[in-house]
């Protein structure tokens, strides 16, 4: 079931003296009036996108500090989620998703293939002259 992301939820953490606020997209709806709120109270409500489960890159992590890479990955993670809100299977998709991310940007990195401007209410205008075709 999906999360209702408010204009109370946005006051609260606020209050609270959080400055941003991650979601993730597939598991919330944020409402008009809680972003217009962030907006107004200088909240910046981080949006990523939920990663399918996979394997996690078969590199092995370099080791700084005495902590492997993914360790502070993991840490980062958890220390910019809610606390006591989320479980261990969406801090491993997200895991997952960084270490797919930090593998493509290593292979050369991937261009967006289309220039895009989103709008505060969440619409997306892609410009269609720049699309760019890809292979899958």
């Amino acid at each position: 079931m999906k999360k209702l992301i408010t204009a109370n939820d946005i006051r609260a953490a606020h209050a609270r003296g959080e400055q941003e606020m991650s979601v993730v997209l597939r598991a919330s709806i944020i409402t008009p009036e809680a972003r217009e709120v962030a907006e107004l109270l200088g909240v910046t409500i981080s949006e990523c996108d939920e990663s399918a489960p996979g394997a996690v890159a078969a590199a092995p992590a370099a080791v700084i500090d005495g902590k492997t890479e993914s360790q502070r990955i993991r840490e980062t993670i958890i220390a910019q989620l809610p606390e006591g809100q989320f479980t261990e299977s969406l801090v491993a998709q997200l895991m997952d998703k960084v270490m797919k991310e930090k593998q493509s940007l290593e292979q050369g990195g991937m261009q967006p293939s289309f220039n895009s401007v989103t709008g505060k209410g969440g619409v997306k205008v892609i410009d269609g002259s720049s699309v760019k075709f890809g292979r899958f």
